[in-house]
């Protein structure tokens, strides 16, 4: 069964849950994913103002340049919580660090605060500040004088570089769970395409018993029919043949019993395409030439309305020879019927891979769209005469030999049929 054929037949339920399924899940994640990363922005900030915090007072008594020891146990205090560098800063120069890190071009920055959440560290810088003591309770703040105006860049600054552990982790999970939701995004889908696939076979399978059985009637039936009035109709036949004889010379008689010789005729066809039908014993394969079996069709059928193009000489292929020259010719009158006077049937057999592949193309009006699979029905026809067992018959006889056969109208006008035959061991 193709691709396209199974997404027709398969259940559209499984399909529909499936993508309701998973937009609710990656909705779900991605609002979540959004949520944390909103959330690690503020955790890193409220980290930020915390290291500030600490900073003012852990070095608030400094008259200068904190020492390094004052700087090293600083570090040594939050490095749990994520630090990893701290540095006392002047005019954008390092006067005294502890650990590893760096702060970039913040310190060029001479205003408030500076935060940069770029990357997995962030870094920070603020002035390093004395606050005023707090006043008492009941008096009025002291007033001091303004203080000398100075130049910013001489004011000591604190710089920090920090890894927001709590914010990555808060990430990580998220990041996490998305991935997560993906995968079982596409476990799924792909459960659903099993169960698709799985119910589209099924249906599959049980349509083909069914034509099986309606096949298996239907060719007892014919096989009966076939044998009760193929006696009487010999008879018929004979008896009109010798009708025919004696009135030979009588005009008037003559014509009416030609047509019951051609009715006879037609109806002897009918019984041996009926027989053929229901008939599907073993095949006789022997190695033949494909261009022999060709050329017998095309004879049958007739050498002037045909045009064959054939395999190079000393081509061989294991095929029973009388019945697929049988299958040809069935699919050749049919092409020859299709086409209009003066236009020839294109035929030809040629060699794809382990595959012997005959072609047939015909300049009648085509294949109606979504008819290319019930023209190989028994009994389905477009003609007036005839019961529509030739195509059926082609394709038993093909299938017997392990091929298929496919129908499609071509970009030019008409139909083409394709009767592909593999090699035996293949």
């Amino acid at each position: 069964m193709s691709a396209m054929s199974w997404w027709r037949r398969g259940p559209l339920m499984p399909w529909g849950a499936a993508v309701l399924m998973c937009a609710v899940l990656l909705s779900a994640a991605l609002f979540i994913r959004r949520s944390a990363l909103e959330s690690s922005s503020l955790v890193k900030r409220g980290m930020a103002n915390v290291l500030m915090l600490a900073g003012v007072e852990a070095f608030r008594d400094s008259t200068g340049v904190p020492s390094q020891e004052a700087i090293e146990a600083f570090l040594a205090a939050h490095k749990d919580g994520g630090l990893r560098y701290v540095a006392i800063i002047e005019d954008g120069k390092v006067l005294a660090s502890a650990g590893e890190g760096s702060v970039g071009d913040l310190v060029l920055q001479q205003d408030g605060p500076q935060l940069r959440l770029d990357g997995s560290r962030a870094q920070l810088v603020h002035r390093l500040r004395r606050p005023r003591p707090p006043a008492r309770a009941g008096e009025a703040p002291a007033v001091t004088p303004p203080p000398e105006p100075q130049d910013p860049r001489k004011m000591l600054r604190i710089a920090y570089e920090f890894e927001p552990l709590t914010a990555q982790e808060l990430e990580s999970r998220s990041q996490r769970l998305l991935i997560v939701a993906m995968v079982s995004c596409g476990g799924i889908l792909a459960l659903a395409f099993a169960f698709s696939r799985a119910q589209a076979q099924r249906e599959a399978l049980a349509e083909e018993l069914e034509r099986g059985r309606r096949l298996a009637a239907l060719g007892t039936m014919s096989a009966v029919l076939a044998h009760e009035l193929r006696n009487p109709l010999a008879s018929l036949k004979g008896h009109a043949q010798l009708l025919a004889e004696r009135v030979e010379r009588d005009e008037a008689l003559r014509p009416k019993v030609d047509r019951v010789v051609n009715e006879a005729v037609r109806l002897e066809q009918l019984l041996n395409d009926l027989l053929g039908f229901v008939r599907s014993g073993e095949l006789r394969r022997v190695d033949v030439d494909p261009n022999d079996v060709l050329r017998a069709a095309v004879e049958a059928t007739g050498e002037a309305s045909v045009e064959a193009r054939y395999l190079p000489a000393g081509t061989h292929w294991a095929l029973d020879a009388g019945r697929l020259q049988q299958a040809l010719e069935n699919v050749l009158r049919n092409a020859v019927q299709a086409s209009p006077a003066g236009q020839r049937v294109e035929v030809r057999v040629e060699q794809e891979g382990k595959s012997l592949v005959f072609t047939v193309k015909d300049h009648g009006p085509g294949i109606p769209a979504g008819e290319e699979e019930r023209i190989f029905e028994p009994f389905v026809t477009g003609r007036l005469r005839g019961v529509g067992l030739g195509l059926s018959i082609t394709r038993r006889i093909v299938e017997l030999h392990g091929g298929t056969v496919s129908a499609r109208s071509h970009a030019n006008g008409g139909a083409e049929f394709r009767l592909t035959v593999p090699s035996r061991g293949s």
